[in-house]
């Protein structure tokens, strides 16, 4: 059996090849999911009208005063939805030096005492004030609801490159009414902050509980890494047209460890860059039940790696399997610890 372990680049994939030829791309979306666990996908339907404009959003959002960011902070919401603060938040035990705005579809806050926790998640947006900032709150909107729409079509696709029927992700993971999230994100140059905060835009980890990520690289930088089977850090370059797509761990526990969610980290840029910004879609799994893994074609589990490296932590996940509501949970506390301790002490 080949060696992918060590790969070098990131799979390009395009969506008008599965309409062309679909075998072609179905073989080619297998290989990026068993062995890479990262690909672009490029052929999509979101114009770059909409991208340009929530590009212009979110560089001028952050550019808003402090005040008018700080009316969306997180603190005012026990949702984990809204503004942090350059530094707020942590992975592995250190700070990772970005500037955030969490999104998601609007739900209202139904969870009373009583309920499952993770209830408490779930819930409406904190978005600035229009006047601040005209058309930022109808902007994330409609590219939310696109977004969600092309990871759904990603997601009936990694099925059938998996050997299984289209739907059977999404019927059985996904809930119609769940709330799926979205983040705004600036990564400063190291020359904009203290330079005891060392480089880590954010650290070495995997989405979880999702089934796949969407990330739209908003400026032209480099920065995201993406961390090979031996160890090895790979550049994920922007590449106008495309998003960048990677599994999260629940696709990854779902299908028996075929699709593989890889470990990622972004760093800074360098002096004299400018910042970074960036936009990824998460398309979540449903919280309130426990979950079982889909029965894998024999042949797609013997093709994954044996071992894969990773620098990433695993913290409670022995416990999504019993409990995804509270793992993911668990998580957000961990990330966000001053949310935690004023909702969930």
């Amino acid at each position: 059996m080949a060696d992918h372990s060590g790969f070098t680049e990131i799979p390009v994939l395009d969506l008008r090849t599965a309409q062309a030829d679909k075998a072609r791309f179905l073989a080619e979306l297998r290989h990026a999911l068993l062995h890479v666990g990262f690909f672009y996908i490029g052929g999509h339907s979101i114009g770059d009208g909409l991208l340009a404009e929530l590009t212009q959003k979110t560089v001028t959002f952050f550019d808003l005063p402090l005040g008018e960011k700080l009316a969306t902070d997180k603190i005012q919401s026990p949702t984990f939805l809204g503004y942090s603060v350059q530094g707020n938040e942590i992975t592995k035990g250190r700070k990772d030096n970005r500037e955030q705005f969490d999104f998601a579809n609007e739900l209202p806050d139904t969870w009373l005492p009583g309920r499952p926790i993770h209830e408490r998640l779930s819930g409406p947006n904190l978005w600035p004030r229009e006047e601040a900032i005209p058309g930022f709150r109808s902007t994330l909107q409609e590219f939310f609801a696109k977004a969600q729409a092309l990871s759904e079509q990603l997601v009936r696709l990694v099925a059938e490159a998996l050997g299984l029927p289209p739907d059977v992700l999404l019927d059985t993971y996904v809930e119609p009414r769940q709330q799926h999230r979205a983040k705004l994100i600036k990564y400063p140059a190291v020359d904009q902050m203290n330079p005891l905060d060392g480089t880590q835009g954010v650290g070495p980890h995997r989405d979880i509980s999702s089934l796949l990520t969407i990330l739209y690289q908003a400026s032209d930088h480099s920065g995201l890494q993406v961390q090979n089977h031996r160890g090895e850090w790979i550049d994920a370059r922007p590449i106008p047209g495309t998003f960048v797509v990677n599994i999260g761990t629940g696709l990854e526990y779902f299908t028996q460890n075929a699709a593989t969610a890889t470990t990622h980290r972004v760093l800074n840029p360098s002096a004299g860059q400018g910042p970074r910004y960036s936009v990824p879609f998460f398309l979540g799994t449903r919280l309130d039940k426990r979950l079982e893994p889909v029965p894998m074609p024999q042949e797609v589990l013997d093709a994954h790696p044996a071992q894969v490296v990773s620098d990433s932590g695993h913290q409670f996940a022995s416990l999504y399997a019993q409990d995804p509501g509270t793992y993911f949970l668990l998580n957000r506390i961990s990330s966000h610890r001053d949310v935690g301790t004023k909702y969930y002490p």
